[in-house]
């Protein structure tokens, strides 16, 4: 059954995956394109540092998108058949749910494993000064969790109902409204920007986006 989920799954996001898994592959390598010259520098390790810092931005981003586009994914058969398939099948619907939400998760965890092979054979072709060090394992276990906690909140909400993502639209719209009010009138409450530090506090799940994504560094 599952290996049916994870076939359902690759087959209507293998385009976007495969995209994904080559990005995440290419930028480790492409960070350190030309690092490997002259390694005996004064600035190499300040070189490399800032080349870390320059791609840093963008495992937080395929992260996410790849996470959204497995979430999404994982429920496109279902919305497009109004659930008939899902009814249909003779095991009870969290099963059915966990063996959906599996399938993304494993197709999320190969994205990782080509950020690995590529920060692996990146970290590997530059030659890194005594003061830095190499860490592709590190920024691998970083994007899956930041992937994992991003797919499971997109998992559950396209999940939802018509009406449950009606209402989820709406307290949105409703809360925007109440902060430009907020604002218009100089009340000094940001309702809006409080729910996103709220989100991505040092206690939340999704503070890791904020972490430091670094290939190479002290």
């Amino acid at each position: 059954m599952f290996r049916a989920m994870l076939w359902s799954q690759w087959r209507e996001s293998r385009l976007p995956i495969t995209l994904l898994a080559g990005i995440a592959f290419a930028t480790p390598l492409l960070s350190m394109k030309g690092m490997s010259e002259s390694p005996d520098r004064p600035w190499a390790a300040w070189d490399l540092l800032g080349a870390s810092m320059r791609w840093s931005a963008t495992y937080p981003i395929v992260a996410l998108v790849a996470a959204l586009v497995l979430a999404a994914g994982a429920w496109r058969p279902d919305h497009r058949t109004k659930h008939v398939y899902a009814l249909s099948l003779p095991i009870v619907r969290y099963r059915y749910l966990l063996l959906r939400y599996g399938a993304g998760l494993a197709l999320l965890f190969g994205i990782g494993a080509a950020l690995l092979a590529g920060a692996s054979l990146a970290a590997f072709r530059v030659t890194i000064p005594p003061v830095l060090h190499a860490y592709p394992v590190g920024l691998t276990l970083r994007f899956c969790v930041a992937g994992l906690f991003a797919y499971t909140l997109l998992f559950a909400l396209s999940g939802l109902t018509a009406s449950a993502a009606r209402v989820l639209v709406a307290l949105l719209l409703l809360l925007i409204i109440v902060s430009i009010a907020a604002e218009l009138l100089a009340l000094g409450w940001h309702p809006l920007e409080t729910v996103m530090d709220t989100l991505l506090s040092p206690y939340s799940p999704l503070s890791v986006f904020q972490a430091r994504w670094m290939l190479i560094d002290v």
